[in-house]
């Protein structure tokens, strides 16, 4: 939860504000900002996506990225995935390159997947030890067109990155189509413009426009339970929720591992997802009002083991799914090897 990490973001946050304000020329900050590759075709559906040992499954589409790929999101005309602390670009037609070494597994991408944003770390002012400052940059997924980055400040002199940075990610809370969240500010990606972050009533961190920006999995709000109702609440202080696209249905992601239920937005009557198991991962939303999700079986009295999980694909209305990818298995001291978009998987 955001309000959890307020302190140390907050930390960040002013630091990559508070410099002196001096500019640095390009050859001493490691380069000129890379570009972002693109392909020459899109996809032909962006859902259900998941990837399982390397291949990207896009609809009835199959990428190779490799064994090595930790997490991904959907431009428009490919898949950008990590590797390491590299960012990779994989086009539809199967063609792999590398676009730099920003340093961090830390992307995100806008529900239309037109707007891709990352924090980089591999160019930019350095401190006394040669460690760059932190930048965000998103990018416009069809052209490749950088539509912010932060601007080049000196840190200070006293101050050493690689520890702050070591105790503040992830920085980067997401991307809309017309803003950037980032470091307990709300960037405006049309002007560069920004605000800090308010205060809800308990206290917590929230993002201006964060509640009104749709994303992947649908609008993020917070929630409070009332019995075996869910309803929306003032504060991620009580719990944290997903609503759907269309804004009927409530998701409870507060926990993992989160039971297979829904919630009528209106009501807060609990409803059952028609998963092959008890637990539910939640995935993106589509534009055909469905969802993907992983269905996971937990292992009895040992709530953090999964033995087991199974790509779905759910329509919001009825919760009725239906089985996309085969049956992964899972030793108990494995990792499940199967992810959705944004790096969603075992988390």
């Amino acid at each position: 939860m955001r309000s959890l990490r307020a302190a140390a973001v907050g930390l960040a946050a002013a630091l990559l504000l508070a410099g002196c304000g001096t500019s640095t020329p390009q050859s001493e900050l490691g380069g000129e900002p890379f570009a972002l590759p693109t392909g020459p075709t899109t996809w032909e559906q962006t859902s259900p996506a998941w990837l399982l040992d390397g291949t990207l499954h896009v609809g009835e589409q199959q990428v190779r990225l490799g064994r090595d790929a930790e997490q991904f999101v959907l431009g428009a005309t490919g898949a950008y995935w990590v590797r390491g602390s590299d960012l990779v670009f994989t086009s539809v037609e199967g063609e792999t390159q590398e676009v730099a070494p920003t340093g961090w597994g830390n992307i995100a991408i806008s529900a239309d997947h037109r707007v891709f944003a990352t924090v980089d770390q591999s160019r930019g002012p350095t401190d006394e030890y040669g460690t760059h400052v932190m930048q965000v940059a998103a990018f416009d997924t069809r052209t490749g067109e950088q539509l912010y980055r932060t601007p080049d400040e000196e840190p200070d002199r006293s101050d050493d990155l690689a520890d702050l940075y070591s105790e503040t990610m992830p920085l980067l809370d997401g991307v809309s189509d017309t803003r950037l969240f980032h470091a307990g500010r709300t960037i405006e990606l049309d002007d560069g413009s920004s605000v800090p972050w308010n205060t809800d009533p308990q206290g917590g961190n929230v993002y201006e426009g964060y509640d009104g920006a749709l994303f992947p999995d649908g609008y993020r709000v917070p929630v409070r339970k009332r019995g075996d109702r869910l309803v929306l609440g003032d504060s991620e202080a009580w719990g944290t929720g997903r609503l759907s696209p269309d804004r009927s249905t409530l998701f409870d992601v507060t926990q993992w591992p989160a039971r297979a239920v829904a919630y009528d937005a209106e009501t807060g009557e609990r409803r059952q997802v028609d998963a092959p198991w008890d637990h539910l991962l939640l995935g993106p939303f589509d534009d055909e009002g469905s969802f993907t999700a992983i269905a996971q079986l937990i292992k009895p009295r040992a709530m953090t083991v999964v033995r087991a999980q199974q790509v779905v694909q759910c329509e919001v209305a009825t919760l009725r799914c239906v089985t996309v990818s085969p049956v992964v298995p899972t030793a108990d001291d494995a990792y499940p090897p199967l992810f959705l978009e944004s790096g969603e998987g075992f988390y």
